[in-house]
């Protein structure tokens, strides 16, 4: 069997897509490593791999940040906060993260390596330091953030009378590259100190997505602001990962109110931005109370979370698998997680977005921008934020017929079966 390693920063957020994807490559038949938290062993296992646990400062735990990173909560979120995280949180890590590369590579240097586009462990054996790997497949679980003419990460740059576009790009764009050019010099250092030669880093966004040998983005190319400019060949567009239920689900009891003729609402934090259920699922339960609507609020954790009362015409689940739940929705309510504002859009359900941590702005741009539903542009709405919202949607057919229209492209697409053959791919190059 040939040899492939998946990597993954000890983030949850990183670490789960991964999992699935190595979970794939087993299917597929290969030897899979799994480098990434040990805190993540059971679910590594249940996908068939082999866990190579992270050390030293590539090993922290992203429930106890504030322990492993006290200087971080100082820090107001934002262009400090992201510069620090990118130098101390990531760059940090990749002596660690290198130092495990190699071991694996001294095992068997014919390896292919697919590691999500933050784990920047493999720079330096990419360019001269120790051995390289026979191919380096980097994963895009986030936005498109590569530089463009046409567009920042967050859509096309606001712009007045008499403005060109494309220079108020180009201004927003370089404004964003200089917010981080001390977290890419102090990359470039760490890099270079590893024994890396020729390796440069003008721009932390482009170099995230130059430096693999393929790039692949957990999206399609409708769910991106266009990009005449993108070189061809840098990104494959392979599409989402599809939601995965565990074993043993069953309908619910309430599950034939789904055909009740009420308009459904589904509201959700995710399974990760989830401790304070405050910021989106109680306002949202709150805007509905006694409305005629079915809320279903899925936790990804228990219900003894909330902390206010459950309206009569609301449901609450630990969990529901989304792909049973969301063809009968009408609205997605989301804090904007990657995975599960495409999901919905895949269905043809058009989205509500309240975030603002993470990669959270730039999904909800895209939401707003591209006529998929409605971005409100703060972390914690009001209930009647959330229900004017939804209500735009529900008395707007534009909506869901864009919904609708970009739910064709997703059918399109296998994102599972595309990194299986890209992989396949590397070991025939």
């Amino acid at each position: 069997m040939s040899r492939v390693v998946v990597a993954a920063s000890p983030l949850a957020g990183h670490t789960f897509p991964m999992i699935q994807i190595a979970g794939e490559l087993v299917a597929a038949g290969h030897d899979v490593t799994f480098v990434g938290g040990e805190r993540f062993a059971d679910q590594v296992a249940r996908a068939g791999a082999t866990l190579r646990p992270l050390t030293g400062k590539a090993a922290y735990d992203d429930r106890r940040m504030a322990e492993s990173f006290p200087e971080r909560s100082t820090l107001s979120p934002g262009p400090e906060m992201l510069t620090w995280d990118v130098s101390h949180v990531f760059g940090d890590a990749i002596p660690d993260q290198h130092a495990l590369i190699q071991e694996l590579l001294d095992e068997d240097p014919d390896t292919v390596f697919v590691a999500e586009l933050m784990f920047l462990g493999g720079l330096p054996s990419l360019h001269g330091a120790g051995i390289r790997p026979r191919r380096w497949i980097g994963v895009g679980i986030s936005p498109l953030y590569y530089p463009s003419d046409d567009t920042t990460p967050f859509g096309p740059a606001p712009v007045g009378p008499g403005v060109d576009q494309v220079e108020a790009n180009r201004a927003m764009n370089a404004g964003l590259a200089a917010a981080l050019s001390g977290a890419a010099e102090y990359l470039q250092r760490v890099v270079d100190g590893l024994g890396a030669t020729g390796f440069t880093m003008p721009n932390y966004f482009a170099t995230m997505y130059t430096e693999p040998d393929d790039v692949l983005q957990l999206t399609v190319p409708e769910f991106e602001f266009p990009r005449s400019d993108l070189p061809e060949n840098l990104v494959r567009f392979v599409g989402p990962l599809p939601p995965v239920a565990p074993a043993g689900w069953t309908e619910p009891a309430w599950w034939p109110e789904l055909d009740s003729g009420r308009p459904v609402v589904v509201v959700t934090q995710g399974t990760l931005a989830n401790d304070d259920l405050s910021e989106l699922v109680e306002p949202t339960l709150a805007a509905f109370d006694g409305e005629d609507v079915l809320v279903v609020a899925a936790l990804g954790r228990p219900a003894a979370a909330l902390t206010g009362p459950v309206p009569s015409n609301a449901v609450i689940e630990e969990f529901v698998p989304f792909d049973r739940l969301l063809p009968h929705a009408d609205v997605f309510v989301t804090n904007g997680g990657y995975g599960a504002t495409q999901q919905a859009i895949a269905a043809g359900v058009p989205v509500v977005v309240a975030g603002q941590t993470e990669d959270k702005p730039a999904i909800a741009a895209r939401v707003g921008l591209l006529g998929l539903g409605i971005d409100l542009h703060t972390q914690r709405p009001t209930p009647e934020e959330v229900a004017g919202a939804v209500q735009q949607i529900l008395t707007t057919p534009s909506y869901r017929d864009r919904a609708v229209e970009l739910s064709l492209a997703y059918e399109k697409v296998d994102g599972p079966q595309q990194i299986v053959d890209v992989v396949a791919e590397a070991f025939r190059k």
